[in-house]
C-alpha cells in the first residue's frame, strides 16, 4: 500500500474512514485527497474488508506470495566500507524516530544519525522483558527479536527484527468489524499484561507498532521500542506510565472502527454492540489483569460464546 507523507514534517499521514482526508498525526497538518487517491484507498480498504474466509489451499497461497515477492521494490543503504545493504521489501512506514520496511521474514529499522540512539533504546527496553515461569504460551513469540544491526556511512543506522511470514502491519487491514476488532483487543490485552507483568510502559503502542497474522488471529509489539521503558521513568522527553498501554489499547480499536484514536466517545450500533463501545469508551481498569477480566465480560455480552472467524488475506491483497 503507498504512503501518503506530510508536506511539512515528512511523518506518515494518517486517512480518515472515508479515504478522502489525510492527517499527519505528529503536526496536524491534514490534506485532502485528489480523486485518483480517494477510488485507489477505497478500493483498497474494500477488498481488505472482503477477505474474511480463510483460504484453505495454502500451497496456493504461498504460490501467489512467491509470484508477489518478483515485484517487490528494493532500498540501499551506504555502509562505512562503502558497500551496500540492499532491503526487498512490500511495505514502508514514516516515523519521526525511524523508517520502517516490512520485508518478507523481518523488519528494518532506518535511523539517521540524529536518532542513532535509538537503537540502543530499542535492544534495553526488550531486554527488560521477562516471562511468568507457568508461560505456555512462548510469549517471548509476540515481542521482538533482533537479528542483526548495521552501521551505515554518516553515522546513519539499521536495526533488524525477525517476524514470520503471515505477520503484516495491522494498518494495513484499514477499517475492520467489530468482531474482528474484538479478537484484536482479546491479544492486545495479552500483550498489555505482559507489559504490566514487567513493569513497562510502551509510549508508542499504537497502530503502527503492531503486526497480526490473520489466519491464527495472533498480535505482535514490534514497533517502537525506543519509546518504552519501565514505569515512573523518562524516556527521549516521555514520561512513561503503564497506565498508558490500556488507554493507548482502546485508541487502537477505536481507529480500526473507522474513528479517530483521540474520539472522546464511539457511538455504538449494528457493527458496534453496546458492550464493545461501553468497553472502548470507559475507563480502563486499575492494572491489565483486571482490565483484562473486565474485557472477557463485556466480549460475551457483546458477541456472546466465542468462535473463530476466519479472515481471508493473501500477501498480495494486503500489500497492494
Amino acid at each position: 500500500m503507498k504512503n501518503i507523507l506530510c508536506k511539512n514534517c515528512g511523518g506518515s499521514m494518517i486517512l480518515d474512514a472515508s479515504a478522502t482526508t489525510a492527517v499527519c498525526k505528529y503536526c496536524g497538518s491534514t490534506y485532502v485527497l485528489n480523486h485518483e487517491d480517494t477510488d485507489y484507498y477505497k478500493q483498497f480498504y474494500k477488498r481488505m474488508r472482503s477477505f474474511f474466509t480463510l483460504s484453505k489451499d495454502e500451497q496456493a497461497r504461498r504460490l501467489k506470495a512467491d509470484e508477489l515477492w518478483e515485484t517487490a521494490e528494493d532500498k540501499k543503504f551506504e555502509c562505512p566500507d562503502g558497500k551496500d545493504i540492499e532491503v526487498r521489501y512490500l511495505y514502508s512506514h514514516k516515523d519521526p524516530a525511524a523508517d520502517s520496511y516490512t520485508a518478507r521474514r523481518n523488519i528494518i529499522y532506518h535511523f539517521e544519525e540524529k536518532n542513532a540512539d535509538c537503537v540502543e533504546k530499542f535492544r534495553k527496553a526488550i531486554s527488560m522483558l521477562d516471562y511468568p515461569s507457568a508461560d505456555t504460551k512462548s510469549l517471548s513469540d509476540f515481542f521482538p527479536h533482533i537479528n542483526g544491526g548495521f552501521e551505515l556511512e554518516g553515522g546513519e543506522r539499521l536495526l533488524v527484527i525477525t517476524k514470520g511470514e503471515d505477520e503484516y502491519p495491522l494498518r494495513l487491514f484499514g477499517t475492520l468489524s467489530g468482531r474482528h476488532v474484538a479478537w484484536i483487543i482479546s491479544r492486545l490485552e495479552n500483550l498489555c499484561c505482559v507489559l504490566e507483568y514487567n513493569g513497562l510502559a510502551h509510549a508508542d503502542l499504537n497502530i503502527d507498532s503492531i503486526y497480526i497474522n490473520p489466519y491464527d488471529h495472533t498480535a505482535f509489539l514490534y514497533g517502537n521500542w525506543w519509546n518504552a521503558g519501565k514505569h515512573n521513568t523518562h524516556t527521549r522527553g516521555i514520561f512513561l506510565d503503564v497506565a498508558d498501554n490500556l488507554v493507548n489499547l482502546r485508541k487502537i480499536a477505536k481507529e480500526l472502527l473507522g474513528f479517530k484514536a483521540d474520539e472522546k466517545v464511539i457511538p455504538d450500533g449494528d457493527n458496534i454492540p453496546q458492550a464493545l463501545a461501553d468497553f472502548i469508551n470507559g475507563s480502563p481498569k486499575v492494572n491489565a489483569y483486571e482490565d483484562f477480566a473486565y474485557w472477557d465480560e463485556m466480549l460475551i455480552k457483546a458477541f456472546g460464546e466465542r468462535k473463530f472467524i476466519n479472515m481471508d488475506t493473501e500477501d498480495g491483497e494486503i500489500y497492494k
